[in-house]
């Protein structure tokens, strides 16, 4: 029974039977993905170029590489022994198909978040799980760059390019943390509550996800706190005559909302 069981297993297209696996590789030069080899899943960036490879399998006149959704199977390439590979339309002139060891290389784009296997007429590898993500620009630091000593300020992280997966801030290079002084809101914004001469620095926003890491930094000046409350004078005339002189004195630290919890 084992030996008839196997043949019909190999006869049955599309199975398994023989364990296979893809492994993949993101190839160098690719700064922002991890390049060692990796079997069942693959973390790679927008722009990179992963190989996927297959052990010695069963061929025979015809091989695939397939690809999957959650609502859709597609072929990616057949290769027929006697003919030219054909590449499906959305992977011309980025894929690249070796007729020795059946491997391909496919330059990655959004959209390539998706699984993929290797077919013969014979046999089929499990599907590989590939993640392909976007690298993350540089931030850009957004508020004020000054305050007046005693002043509430903030300042806001924002990525243009990418999904940042963890923020972080740096104030000349060194971690801060939060405090009653130091506040953040969704680790994108820091809000400084009362802000001191000691306040005046390099802040840097740190974004990472998991292809890449990048920074940006912004210089932060808190002026002293003489300059604080401005004198205006009104003269207020009656028939021509000066009845009297009034002082005003207007506030400058405007409170800023937006997330950021100022105190009196």
């Amino acid at each position: 029974m084992l030996p008839v069981l196997f043949l019909l297993l190999l006869a049955c297209p599309g199975s398994s039977a023989g364990g296979l696996g893809v492994t993949a590789r993101t190839l160098s030069p690719c700064y922002s993905a991890d390049l060692r080899p990796a079997s069942q899943r693959l973390v790679s960036a927008v722009g990179c170029t992963v190989l996927l490879t297959v052990p010695p399998v069963n061929a025979s006149e015809v091989v695939f590489w397939e690809y999957k959704t959650s609502s859709q199977e597609g072929v990616i390439i057949n290769y027929a022994f006697d003919r030219p590979a054909n590449v499906s339309r959305p992977y011309e002139n980025r894929t690249w198909f070796n007729e020795t060891d059946f491997s391909l290389q496919i330059v990655l784009q959004q959209g390539d978040d998706q699984l993929y296997r290797f077919r013969s007429e014979l046999e089929a590898t499990d599907w590989f799980q590939l993640r392909v993500v976007e690298p993350l620009s540089e931030p850009e630091i957004v508020g004020n760059s000054s305050v007046k000593e005693g002043g509430n300020t903030k300042l806001v992280c924002n990525v243009l390019e990418g999904k940042a997966d963890l923020y972080w801030w740096k104030k000349n290079g060194e971690l801060l943390l939060g405090s009653d002084h130091i506040q953040f809101v969704d680790n994108t914004t820091l809000c400084i509550i009362k802000a001191s001469i000691n306040d005046s620095g390099y802040y840097a926003c740190v974004v990472r996800n998991e292809v890449s890491q990048n920074e940006t930094s912004f210089l932060l000046h808190v002026q002293n706190a003489a300059n604080v409350v401005l004198p205006v004078l009104l003269a207020c005339v009656i028939m021509g005559s000066l009845a009297g002189v009034f002082v005003w004195c207007r506030r400058r630290d405007r409170p800023c909302r937006n997330g950021c919890r100022w105190r009196s």
